[in-house]
């Protein structure tokens, strides 16, 4: 019997398997990835730790310099709705279209402020104590940012879209306004990222949140509504439906709707006073916002992300009316302008615009064979309709009731402020465009170029006056101010018909620490004011100036006399310091000169030369 043959194993068969080649040498960037790869700890540590940092720098900028702007006239209106009691707070909303919600916080963190922190009330009525509350929603719109560019985009995407955020100048510079905007926009934000959340959530705790933040959405302010049939789209063109989104969403507007119904009925009765008596009378002065054109269109996204108009230079008519330039300011065009910033801002707002729209295009998915974006509820068409239905609301409403294609009884106003709503949503579009560039390092340069602009531009809005400049005016003249002598001082402010003659008082008086005591009625002659020095508004020409100078000289009453005019550059003529001088008399000696320039929002390159002269009569007893 044969035996079996016996196969001898292969010696190369049994050797131990050869270890692995050695990986290839690889860039810094290949080494970073798999040392965060391999350690989850650390990446978890360093996106902890640049969250905080951005969301602290983003902190710095909205508080950094709160009180640097005097009060304009829609914050001097808010304070004195929150000065007295709560009732006079609801009575003072009457016919007027804002809802309670923020005044209502307003007013408690005023009382919060008076009498949980004590803080006396004329400390408590400054502007720094009480655009707090403003500043602290802003600072948390820059964390809710993450929360809803996380519903769009990658966590590293995502912090993009959080520091873009953190340094807009459109948002940090309403995160120190004293009306409603910085809480509006954090609740669309919210509101916003919580149906996205809710839509693609398995927990029931997202419904109720997205109910609740829809109805601090109207509750702040009526622009809120933009976002429901926006959202209604995204409801309608959703893949998969579950049995109870429809019904939630139903309800949640329900809700909303019951809310909004019954303050401006029964209450405020602003819907009946905004259709009939708008419809009938219309608003005198919105022609000078609602020319409709390119120009307002394309200004949209540099307002929203570079804190600029469309760059008009030189200004037309309109803008020098509009921004109340005065009559001379042709004759003085070389020396009230910045054209080379004119310039650079239109270079930047370009290249914004060139950028948003290559960001349309999936480089990454194309170039680089990577996925573009890892999938998430929201969508490239979702933010589309964000802005663009809106804008198109704005821009039929924006047309005279005459026209056929008019959406509203009277003209609604097209301004940067109540279109904000659409912010983040430019935001998120232009985070997401850099993301989708091709290769790290153009999205790093465009990033860093980006963010540095639109810090640049944030910038400004701590260090430069781009609101009526009474409190520039007044911190010189303060140290001359006796209140026991309130009427031996008065002070001629260069005119500015859309502020009102409250202005400089209250800055005056915010300087002191004295507190305001308020009338419900809004009147500068129903105010109790409590030791105010006399002023004046007087327009840009020689006239009125000069017959204020007669009748200081012929007054022996009056111990201060401050000049604050817009007429700087004048060199010759009657308003110079020795014509002055000369026109006072002996008696009267110049104690202080303060010159500075004003620079009107959002337009840089546009200002106006700010003097401030102190005159002191040699007779008067020294005053603290």
């Amino acid at each position: 019997m044969n035996q079996p043959e016996l196969v001898q194993p292969d010696a190369a068969a049994c050797a131990p398997a050869a270890p692995p080649p050695p990986p290839a040498p690889s860039s810094r960037r290949g080494q970073l990835r798999r040392i965060l790869e391999i350690n989850p700890a650390r990446a978890k540590f360093l996106f902890w730790l640049g969250f905080f940092a951005i969301l602290a720098f983003g902190t710095f900028l909205r508080f950094w310099h709160l009180g640097l702007q005097s009060l304009w006239c829609d914050e001097t209106a808010t304070l004195s709705r929150v000065s007295g009691n709560f009732t006079y707070l609801l009575n003072s909303l009457w016919g007027q279209g804002f809802p309670p919600g923020w005044y209502a916080a307003l007013w408690a963190w005023l009382q919060f402020l008076q009498y949980t922190l004590h803080i006396p009330p004329g400390m408590a009525t400054t502007s720094v104590y009480l655009r707090t509350l403003g500043a602290i929603l802003g600072s948390l719109n820059v964390a809710a940012a993450y929360f809803l560019a996380r519903q769009f985009m990658t966590p590293r995407t995502a912090l993009l879209v959080m520091l873009l955020v953190a340094v807009n100048p459109f948002l940090i510079y309403y995160s120190r306004d004293l009306k409603m905007y910085s809480a509006l926009y954090l609740m669309v934000t919210l509101n916003m990222a919580l149906f996205l959340r809710w839509q693609n959530g398995r927990h029931w705790i997202w419904a109720p949140l997205y109910i609740l933040s829809g109805i601090g959405l109207i509750g702040f302010d009526l622009l809120g509504w933009f976002l429901i049939p926006v959202q209604l789209i995204f409801l309608i063109f959703k893949r998969r439906h579950r049995a109870l989104d429809a019904p939630i969403w139903i309800f949640s507007v329900a809700v909303m709707a019951a809310c909004t119904a019954g303050w401006y009925k029964f209450h405020s009765a602003w819907l009946d006073r905004a259709v009939v008596h708008h419809g009938r009378m219309g608003i005198g002065w919105l022609p000078r916002y609602n020319v409709i054109n390119w120009h307002t269109v394309l200004s949209a996204p540099t307002i929203n992300i570079l804190g600029i108009l469309w760059p008009i230079f030189p200004p037309s008519q309109r803008i020098i009316d509009w921004y109340e330039l005065g009559p001379d300011y042709r004759n003085h065009f070389a020396t009230r302008t910045l054209p080379w910033l004119a310039h650079l801002e239109l270079y930047a707002a370009i290249f914004t615009i060139v950028l948003l729209l290559i960001g349309l295009i999936p480089w990454r998915r194309w170039l680089d064979k990577k996925p573009d974006l890892e999938q998430r509820p929201g969508k490239w068409w979702h933010v589309g309709v964000w802005i663009f239905l809106p804008t198109l609301y704005f821009a039929l409403a924006s047309l005279p009731a005459s026209n056929p294609l008019s959406l509203y009884p009277h003209r609604v106003i097209w301004l940067q402020r109540y279109m904000g709503f659409m912010a983040v949503a430019w935001v998120l579009w232009l985070g997401a465009a850099i993301a989708r560039l091709p290769g790290w390092p153009v999205r790093l340069l465009v990033g860093t170029a980006v963010s540095v602009a639109m810090l640049a531009s944030g910038l400004t809005n701590n260090l430069i006056c781009r609101g009526e400049p009474w409190d520039f005016i007044n911190r010189p003249v303060i140290r001359y101010y006796n209140p026991q002598d309130h009427l031996g001082m008065y002070i001629a402010y260069s005119e500015a018909s859309n502020h009102p003659k409250d202005d400089p008082a209250i800055s005056l008086l915010e300087l002191r620490h004295i507190p305001l005591q308020f009338l419900p009625v809004w009147n500068i002659s129903n105010h109790l004011w409590y030791k105010i020095p006399r002023y004046g508004l007087l327009p840009d020409n020689p006239q009125r100036w000069l017959s204020i100078i007669h009748w200081a000289h012929v007054d022996k009453g009056l111990h201060t006399l401050v000049l604050a005019d817009r007429m700087g550059d004048i060199h010759t003529g009657p308003l110079t310091t020795a014509a002055v001088e000369k026109q006072l008399g002996k008696q009267w000696k110049l104690v202080k000169v303060v010159r500075f320039n004003w620079y009107f929002e959002w337009q840089y390159y546009f200002y106006s030369p700010i003097r401030v002269r102190v005159f002191r009569r040699i007779a008067a007893k020294a005053l603290p």
